[in-house]
């Protein structure tokens, strides 16, 4: 017997995706470890998900403005995790009660547009996609799967740990701990140790570091061992404004010359719990 999910008791959350998803979870009840995310969207109408060679986009929700139905197409080339948070993307698309199609048959995303931060534009569409990954990230990494990852010291073998458990990717599940963690952190993803993004926790000093620029020294990894150990770093290295501050980092090297590197800052404390409302308005804060 399939997954039976009620859609219309969705309809009275409103258009939050982090309640959205909260909701979904509330149905889901006992479900531990990855959330099957095929499954829940077979079971909220989704009609048809199809594997295809896309050469400009990442994913597509095929549908009516109306959204009675629809089908998801994924991106062939990309890995098992990638996909399941495209199928929990494009989710939100159908779900949501003020998404609208920005394309003539329904929704058609980019690998830009499932990276999409921005929640305050005026660009209705990065809104949509940035809104679409709020979701994804609730749905595939709730606070209730992650608390015991979160537990002691940061470290990225607990962020490894937490995409094997989830099925999720190891970008996404960095990401997921640098929000939800206690410790004000950082995690920047590099290739062949140029940046390619950030996310901060809330109040991390500015990083004077941009798209593109090189890093400074990372912090262990090699092909041997690809996670180095958190070691103290000089602030001023990657700070804009490092007086008086204290840092620690640790880097994840990956294949094709990606890594991944989680700065700790070791003055300060924010133990303070955060709601749903609070984790949708902190995941628009974004640094360029």
């Amino acid at each position: 017997m399939g997954l039976s999910l009620d859609r219309m008791a969705l309809d009275d959350v409103g258009a939050n995706p982090a309640r959205i998803a909260a909701a979904l979870h509330d149905q889901l009840k006992n479900c531990e470890g990855a959330v099957p995310v095929f499954e829940v969207a077979t079971a909220l109408d989704i009609m048809e998900i199809r594997i295809e060679a896309l050469a400009t986009f990442e994913g597509a929700l095929v549908t009516t403005a109306e959204r009675g139905e629809g089908s998801i197409l994924l991106n062939k080339n990309a890995s098992r995790q990638r996909q399941r948070f495209t199928v929990a993307h494009e989710l939100l698309h159908f779900l949501s009660p003020i998404h609208r199609p920005t394309f003539a048959n329904g929704f058609w995303c980019s690998r830009a547009d499932m990276v999409e931060r921005r929640l305050d534009g005026h660009d209705l569409h990065k809104r949509q996609e940035a809104e679409a990954n709020v979701f994804a990230i609730e749905l595939l990494a709730p606070r209730s799967h992650i608390k015991s990852y979160l537990r002691g010291a940061p470290n990225l073998g607990a962020v490894v740990e937490m995409a094997s458990s989830l099925d999720i990717s190891k970008e996404a599940a960095a990401r997921r701990y640098v929000e939800c963690h206690g410790e004000t952190l950082a995690a920047v993803f590099s290739r062949n140790r140029r940046v390619l993004y950030f996310d901060l926790s809330r109040d991390f000093p500015r990083l004077a570091l941009g798209k593109e620029m090189s890093l400074p020294r990372l912090c262990g990894g090699s092909d041997e061992r690809p996670l180095g150990a958190m070691e103290e770093v000089p602030a001023d290295d990657w700070l804009s404004t490092p007086s008086g501050i204290a840092m620690e980092a640790q880097t994840l090297q990956q294949q094709n010359g990606y890594a991944m590197t989680l700065l700790r800052v070791l003055v300060g404390d924010d133990d303070e719990d955060v709601g749903i409302d609070d984790a949708y308005e902190r995941f628009s804060r974004w640094s360029s």
